[in-house]
């Protein structure tokens, strides 16, 4: 049976327990949560850290395709259905992505 799951990248807590539907929601977590470079063995695994001083809708334009790439690339198990990016008042990108698991 498949299931929406709803994940921010506003949510920062590592749940070590995740099994299966939350495993995978976890891992797309994790995913918007990193930049490229940060990850000593992967560096082209993340968002691309030049969004940070971009203009807010260029950023969000491609914040949108970073995400969409690295759910298809390191989750295939969880089918994107929409991502929604939102300034808040401190200037940052706040990102909620749906998937389909």
């Amino acid at each position: 049976m498949w299931m929406l799951m709803t994940v921010k990248n506003a949510n920062r807590g590592i749940d070590w327990g995740a099994a299966r539907n939350a495993r995978i929601a976890q891992n797309v977590l994790n995913l918007i949560n990193t930049y490229r470079y940060e990850v000593a063995y992967n560096r082209t695994l993340g968002i691309d850290p030049a969004l940070i001083d971009r203009p807010s809708p260029a950023a969000i334009a491609q914040l949108k395709v970073d995400i969409a790439d690295l759910v298809a690339r390191y989750e295939p198990r969880a089918t994107l259905k929409t991502i929604h990016c939102a300034v808040n008042s401190s200037g940052n990108i706040e990102t909620e992505v749906v998937i389909e698991v």
